[in-house]
């Protein structure tokens, strides 16, 4: 009998021990299992929440944040302001398109789809505001197939709509030019040299100075732009329908010499005289006439041509009485070099016909002196425009 219980005992401690094992067992790996989830569903959650469009709340925030203190310029990418217009120009204007924004928002921009590199589109209220770009940093891999990125903003772009507006400015080599009060530097220049169309003819006999072309960009206001001769005197312009600038002659204005200026209206009272027929001698005085104008230049040949043409014959019969000029006028003296200048000579001669009534005849112009064979002779004359 005693046999019997210690078997029956012993077989009771082999079970007891088994469903011990066995329970110890199961509550390893629950724990196994429950600590494998909890892993699992953290590096999930990890993953979930490291996706860009997740992380854009709290861009958006920072954003938002920028704006409201004023620090959004420091941190996006604004058009360079030009330096004629201060430094704060687009800043003042893009920081303005945030008053009275109540809400902001995102989407991801159409077409992006770098995924380390996403970009967004931030909205104020309903206005397109910026485009952020975004930057995947020290990406790691997680249940050896999930990668993981931690994100920075990269670039914030603005969506500016402020428009700017250029201008090319075109004055002789030795003038300057003032935006706003500034003077334009050397840096402005395009390196295009153009030559002045009324020194077309004036230039196949002298050198004359080119006109030098600026190119200003980016203002967002109207400038006020000067041009000073190289005296340092203020200059006429002319502007066209898009506010490009062009200034005239280039030299040095000053006071002409009187014994030069008698001898300038001299001329172009001679010239004047042949056209009209007041001359004496052959040719209708053609001899007198081109002692004052380059040999086969175009004004000589236009005397010569003039003197044999009908045109001249046509000339009412008349007589010149007295002091015939009045209003004269001798004005804008420029000295380009040793050999050329150029003034604005004016006056009308008042002719009596001889059949009765009157005559006058207006000369209005900038003559162009060149020297030549050691004399001064005319090489252009262009009417004054009003």
């Amino acid at each position: 009998m005693k046999d019997d219980t210690k078997n029956k005992t012993g077989k009771f401690n082999i079970k007891l021990n088994y469903w011990t094992g066995l329970i110890i067992y199961a509550v390893v790996l629950l724990i196994i299992g429950i600590c494998v989830y909890i892993y699992t569903g953290s590096c999930v959650k990890k993953y979930e929440n490291s996706q860009s469009d997740k992380v854009m709340d709290g861009f958006l925030k920072d954003f938002e944040k920028m704006v409201d203190d004023k620090t959004l310029a420091d941190n996006i990418e604004l058009p360079a302001s030009s330096e004629f217009e201060g430094k704060d120009t687009f800043v003042n204007m893009y920081m303005s398109e945030f008053d009275g924004v109540s809400g902001y928002t995102y989407k991801k921009s159409e077409g992006s789809y770098n995924t380390e590199e996403p970009q967004y589109d931030i909205y104020a209220d309903d206005k397109l505001a910026a485009r952020m770009t975004l930057e995947a940093k020290n990406q790691h891999v997680v249940l050896g197939i999930l990668t993981v990125f931690d994100w920075k903003i990269k670039s914030i772009e603005p969506a500016f709509s402020a428009k700017t507006t250029d201008y090319t400015v075109l004055i002789p080599q030795d003038y300057t030019v003032t935006v706003n009060g500034i003077k334009v530097s050397d840096n402005y220049k395009t390196g295009k040299m153009v030559e002045n169309p009324d020194f077309v003819n004036v230039s196949k006999y002298v050198d004359m100075p080119k006109s030098v072309e600026y190119k200003l960009t980016g203002f967002v206001n109207k400038p006020e732009i000067k041009i000073y001769s190289a005296a340092g005197s203020e200059v006429a312009v002319n502007v066209d329908s898009k506010g490009n600038i062009t200034a005239g002659a280039g030299g040095n204005s000053s006071d002409m010499p009187s014994d030069r200026k008698e001898e300038a209206l001299n001329m172009a009272k001679i010239w004047d005289n042949f056209l009209t027929n007041d001359l004496s001698g052959a040719g209708h005085g053609l001899a007198t006439v081109q002692q004052y104008l380059i040999e086969d230049s175009y004004y000589w040949n236009l005397a010569k041509d003039y003197s044999v043409s009908p045109d001249i014959t046509f000339i009412s019969d008349h007589v010149l009485s007295g002091n015939p000029y009045t209003g004269v006028v001798v004005d804008n003296y420029i000295e380009y070099n040793d050999n050329c200048y150029s003034c604005h000579i004016a006056f009308t001669k008042n002719m009596t016909l001889t059949s009765g009534g009157a005559r006058k005849d207006v000369i209005d112009s900038t003559f162009y002196f060149v020297k030549y064979q050691e004399n001064w002779a005319i090489a252009d004359m262009i009417a004054t425009t009003k």
